[in-house]
């Protein structure tokens, strides 16, 4: 039940359920009033309709991660209610602009929203002037005012909401970030560790079993009957011991490769709104090129989750036939035809020329690519994340 209080689906519910009950009694007083169906009662009915149908049309899945068809149904609906603060003279019909607005804060910096406050407010004002002017200037002013007022706490009330989420997002972000991060620290920790317990083997064991094994060669050519059997046993047992060292010396030697996977699943997990999927073919040994790896997949992710509208994004990891490193990230996002590489894109591109590569973007089959390639020992990244926004917009 919480869940549902905090979701945009109730946001959502509560804005339809109020321009709906606004819409059928400013029309129900109207026809009241005029005791007759005429054309102005029509056209005030169709705009209401049109002012409900836009709000429905913009909260659905349709119009989700699209910010061209949210302008334009936006601005459709503010046309619809400009025109009805002309034509009916109710004043509580300014609860269309609040909800309005409310949308706006939704999709527009706060800067740009405070000047469409500023003229959604002044609007509702001539709107008012023009009804009441003539009889009273200030009870029509007084209106304005109020409403006015309304229509300031609700922006900066869903501007504080928006701000929080974006604030959590980002914070389930980083701690999700930091565990794939400690993850890939531990794979490097457990591999030091290795190494050095082999170290001390090979420096300490492995010297005093030479030594040992140099003075039972020197007592075999000085010690006769029985006892030089012995000796040479021991010799043997010897040689035997310092064979399965340096055996047991190379396995710890060995470099284990990097669970890279472990890693980016912590990265992804509970991502809300999208469904991950990984495929890893390919394993990674160094610790540096793994870390440059992650932060690229988080980049990358980042567009997906602000820009694509995607329900679904595959991550792959492989390696072709030059030993170059693969990485893609995809999602089904939508298609754009230009693009403006913003400071997600920009960061991808400088850690992977930092790794000896260089990087591209452009738009695939499954929408848009970002492809990163370094040759040989360094890796090569192909970040795809279909990105949803206006070639205006910088990520």
């Amino acid at each position: 039940m919480e869940s549902f209080w905090s979701s945009s689906r109730a946001q959502s519910l509560t804005g339809a359920a109020v321009l709906i009950i606004v819409s059928m009694l400013t029309v129900y007083l109207l026809f009241i009033d005029a005791e007759r169906w005429d054309t102005t009662l029509s056209l005030i009915a169709i705009l209401f309709a049109l002012n409900v149908l836009c709000f429905f049309t913009f909260t659905s899945a349709w119009t989700e991660g699209s910010r061209r068809r949210q302008l334009s149904l936006l601005w459709l609906e503010a046309s619809a209610i400009v025109a009805l603060y002309f034509l009916v003279d109710i004043s509580f019909v300014a609860i269309l602009g609040i909800v309005w607005i409310v949308q706006a804060t939704e999709i527009f910096p706060i800067r740009t929203t405070g000047w469409l406050l500023l003229g959604s407010v002044a609007v509702f004002s001539l709107g008012q002037i023009f009804h009441w002017g003539d009889e009273s200037l200030m009870l029509a002013l007084t209106g304005s005012v109020t409403l006015g007022l309304f229509h300031v706490f609700a922006v900066i009330a869903t501007h504080r909401a928006r701000r929080e989420q974006e604030l959590r997002e980002e914070t389930a972000a980083l701690n999700r970030e930091l565990l794939a991060t400690r993850e890939l620290l531990s794979e490097h920790s457990r591999q030091s560790e290795r190494l050095r317990i082999a170290r001390d083997l090979h420096d300490l064991l492995g010297h005093h079993l030479t030594a040992q094994i140099l003075q039972l060669e020197v007592a075999t050519h000085i010690t006769d009957g029985a006892g030089r059997q012995k000796v040479e046993q021991a010799l043997a047992l010897g040689k035997l011991l310092l064979s399965d060292l340096r055996t047991a010396v190379s396995e710890l030697r060995e470099d284990e490769p990097i669970n890279f996977k472990d890693a980016v699943r912590k990265l992804v997990s509970d991502i809300p709104g999208i469904e991950v999927e990984l495929d890893f073919t390919a394993a990674l040994g160094e610790i540096d090129l793994a870390q440059t790896l992650l932060r690229c997949t988080r980049e990358a992710l980042t567009n997906v989750l602000r820009h694509s509208g995607a329900s679904r994004c595959v991550i792959s990891f492989s390696q072709n036939s030059n030993n170059d490193y693969l990485l893609d990230v995809q999602d089904n996002g939508g298609k754009r035809h230009k693009i403006v590489a913003g400071n997600g894109l920009k960061g991808i591109k400088e850690r992977i020329a930092e790794a000896g590569g260089s990087a591209r973007w452009q738009f695939g089959p499954q929408g848009f690519c970002c492809r990163s390639t370094c040759p040989d020992t360094a890796l090569m990244l192909i970040a795809a994340a279909p990105v949803n926004v206006a070639c205006s917009v910088l990520r």
